[in-house]
């Protein structure tokens, strides 16, 4: 450890024609380019020289060169139809279709033009087109006879993709009927109610909001959404799911209605990340609801303790109760609850009187989401350039990298020749860090966890400390310290991701520090592991794996590695569950 710490200590400069591993994860952590003359850089061997460029590219101080090619950095209809033109692979062939997909061109199916019924038996098992090729026809594309061969060749592989991708067709009048009802699992529950979600309001207005009251078996929202009747156990496990897409499918403004009063029928009404999901439905009722002004102004507010959950309400209360929501703000920006603190200040539209004292408090809160809060209001409380220099340049000097790489982003934007930062002093968590993710590195394995999900169901992630090793260390660390049991599920996006991680079972916090990206180039194919962000180098606990392919991830945030036996891994995380707990997860030997 006193070697790491004397390595830390000093500039790395170039010292011979060799660059290891060790420095280059020290580099990485430093964020400092190491300093190489050219023909230094050409004594070095390939695989040095590789580990160099590399380390430039995912420091990226000024200068350094782009680790991102044009068609994915600066992605245009144009990069992308040519990719299409030549692709030939499925992992080519599906990436130019999603990139133009997102580009909304009409032209996206011509990723696939080529592709007969024969080809359709060697399509990987869990590269799942369905969506896509909804997007597309959607946006104006058309099926050629061979394309419609060949998804007819492969039509079922998965009947509720199928059923999501139909339904959101028929929202749009591009097809006449539902495929046959599918069971409804939770996963299905989930997937066919997002792609309801996004057909038009009016259709689904009556169902939409009756369900928020009520659901049962013989609810004729199933038939609906193309499901057979669930049970009540399924409805039972499927609960915060369900609440959650009836939450996020309101529109804004919501309709008064969409809000009862009193006790919700659900069984899961009370639970805390129903709470959670609940809020940023009201958050979009615009107009004022008087039926629940007392339980929006009583103390605490609509009666939820958790200082997190009321900063998830300020958005709310401050539509509905702007005098209300000015006292619960004074409170959360005092408070001790960093995340709600966040929530505070996004809610902030000038700059406080006391804005000293604030700062003084944000700058130890030990989750980055109230630093980053406060360094990006700045410039939305529109302080001067002379005050926003003033109150930016102290935060180059924070003890975590993220904090002086966000004072640095806002700063660029007031004078460009504001400097790279220097990283801070590694602290003991970095310290441990780095000394797991150099051990990981040289030697150069794979790790392995296993998740034990409630219902005994296991997922094994096979980790690669080559490609990140920081992150991979830090992983590894957690779990060590059983970081992560007990711990929910606070988003499952079907024919997406599932991620996990959060301290406070949402899509908040982390650990109390912040880890470097080690970005690559490596694929987000399904089953794909990588780390979820709130911007550059701001990676932690959070964690996603994608259930599909997810090429505009590529390049973008840290790939650590991919799932085990993907047949039995995907399927679990395609049935999974909004909220299903964390039992433990496990470093395995090896």
């Amino acid at each position: 450890m006193r070697r790491l710490l004397l390595l830390l200590s000093l500039p790395l400069l170039a010292r011979g024609p060799a660059f290891s591993v060790r420095e280059a994860i020290q580099a990485e952590w430093r964020r400092q380019p190491p300093a190489f003359t050219d023909a230094q850089r050409s004594a070095l061997s390939p695989a040095d020289r590789a580990r160099l460029e590399r380390t430039l590219q995912r420091i990226g101080a000024p200068g350094a060169p782009d680790l991102l090619p044009p068609e994915l950095d600066r992605p245009t209809e144009a990069l992308w139809l040519t990719r299409a033109a030549a692709a030939r692979s499925p992992q080519e062939r599906f990436t130019a279709l999603f990139f133009l997909n997102r580009l909304k061109s009409a032209r996206a199916l011509e990723a696939l033009a080529s592709l007969t019924a024969t080809e359709a038996a060697t399509w990987p098992k869990h590269l799942h087109l369905d969506a896509q090729v909804a997007t597309a026809r959607l946006n104006g594309g058309t099926l050629t006879p061979g394309l419609k061969a060949f998804l007819a060749a492969r039509q079922q592989v998965d009947p509720i993709r199928a059923q999501a991708a139909r339904l959101r067709l028929l929202g749009a009048g591009q097809e006449q009927s539902l495929l046959p009802p599918v069971p409804a699992t939770p996963g299905a529950l989930l997937a066919l109610q997002d792609a309801w979600n996004r057909t038009p309001w009016e259709p689904r207005r009556e169902l939409a909001l009756t369900g928020l009251h009520t659901l049962e078996p013989a609810s004729p929202l199933w038939p609906r959404l193309g499901l057979q009747a669930p049970t009540p156990a399924t409805l039972a496990t499927a609960c915060l799911g369900i609440l959650s897409r009836l939450a996020e499918g309101l529109p804004t403004p919501a309709p008064a209605e969409a809000f009862p009063v009193g006790q919700a029928p659900w069984p899961c009404g009370d639970d805390p990340l129903a709470q959670w999901y609940g809020l940023q439905g009201l958050a979009k009722a615009r107009t004022p609801l008087p039926h629940l002004q007392a339980a929006l102004t009583q103390e605490p507010p609509l009666g939820l303790k958790d200082l997190a959950l009321q900063g998830a309400l300020l958005a709310a209360l401050r539509h509905q109760a702007p005098t209300a929501a000015d006292a619960l703000r004074t409170r959360l920006l005092a408070g001790s609850n960093a995340i709600a603190r966040a929530a505070a200040l996004e809610d902030l539209a000038t700059a406080p009187a006391d804005l000293k004292a604030l700062t003084a408090r944000v700058w130890t809160d030990d989750q980055f989401e109230s630093q980053q809060a406060l360094i990006q209001s700045y410039a939305r409380w529109q302080l001067t350039p002379a005050e926003q220099l003033a109150q930016l340049q102290p935060w180059l000097q924070h003890p975590d990298w993220a904090c002086r790489l966000e004072a640095r982003r806002a700063l660029v934007k007031l004078d460009p020749a504001t400097p790279w930062p220097t990283a801070p002093e590694p602290g003991p968590m970095d310290r441990a860090i780095l000394a797991e993710a150099i051990r990981l590195a040289e030697r150069g394995r794979p790790m392995r966890l296993r998740i034990t999900f409630s219902g005994q169901r296991q997922v094994t992630l096979k980790l690669d400390p080559t490609v990140a090793p920081m992150n991979v260390a830090n992983l590894v660390l957690l779990v060590r310290k059983g970081y992560f049991n007990g711990r929910r599920v606070p988003r499952v996006v079907p024919d997406f991701v599932v991620q996990l991680g959060s301290p406070v079972d949402t899509m908040d916090g982390g650990p109390g520090y912040t880890v470097r990206c080690e970005n690559s180039l490596d694929w987000y194919g399904p089953g794909s592991v990588g780390m979820a962000l709130s911007g550059k180098d701001t990676g932690g606990s959070q964690l996603f794996i994608t259930t599909n392919a997810t090429p505009h991830l590529t390049g973008r945030y840290t790939r650590v590695g991919q799932v085990e036996a993907p047949d039995r891994a995907l399927k679990i995380l395609d049935g999974m569950e909004l909220g299903a707990r964390i039992v433990r997860i496990q470093v395995l030997p090896g």
